[in-house]
């Protein structure tokens, strides 16, 4: 992770979303079967609230709430509940009460809490509800890592060659037409994708982030 530790690493809370937004869109188009998918959004989960989740097949996952009062990620590394004994609410009991509603929320699994972490609006800098290594926050790496990162990762789990080109494209949240969607996923048009830009929120050539 070099000299920075990983929350010095971190963006913005504008920035997180634009992420989990392009991977969640580049994930709907490269694997159209949503079981199989890796990273999800839905940016109308409740009234001023977005929601982004990754899971993979194995039970590691994470959930993360954005909502006027900032954004704030639970996650579950499978692999680290072998190694160490985690206790949910040492893990909890510094969240903010802005984000009480999050830590009760049953879709969330936070009975599966490895770790917590949230960015208050309007203020600078990452908290913690436990302080744990780098290495205990690889679920969020695609935080750090961006396009570069997803690029990587998907060539693997997808088994694909892909541009990085296009994938940066994504990230920078350009508006998915049928030339950039085909370059993706020649099995596609777009109207097959519709109901997952809408539901993403993802920019549309009418429509900003």
């Amino acid at each position: 992770m070099g000299n920075l530790n990983f929350f010095d690493k971190l963006p913005h809370i504008s920035e997180c979303k634009q992420i989990l937004k392009a991977a969640a869109m580049l994930d709907a188009i490269l694997m159209p079967e949503w079981e199989y998918r890796y990273y999800s959004y839905n940016s109308q989960w409740d009234t001023n609230e977005q929601m982004a989740s990754m899971r993979n097949g194995q039970g590691d996952h994470y959930f993360a709430i954005f909502s006027p009062n900032g954004l704030i990620i639970k996650g579950f590394d499978k692999e680290y509940t072998l190694q160490h004994k985690v206790d949910r609410s040492e893990v909890v009991k510094s969240v903010p009460e802005a984000f009480n509603t999050f830590v009760v929320e049953p879709a969330f699994v936070m009975d599966q809490t490895t770790f917590c972490i949230w960015s208050v609006a309007d203020q600078e800098g990452w908290s913690a509800g436990t302080e744990l290594g780098d290495h205990e926050y690889e679920l969020l790496e695609i935080l750090v890592g961006g396009a570069k990162y997803y690029h990587a990762w998907a060539q693997d789990y997808y088994e694909i060659a892909l541009d990085i080109k296009l994938v940066e494209q994504v990230f920078d949240m350009k508006p998915i037409d049928e030339v950039l969607l085909q370059q993706l996923n020649d099995e596609l048009k777009l109207s097959d994708i519709e109901g997952e830009i809408a539901e993403i929120g993802y920019p549309d050539k009418d429509m900003k982030v």
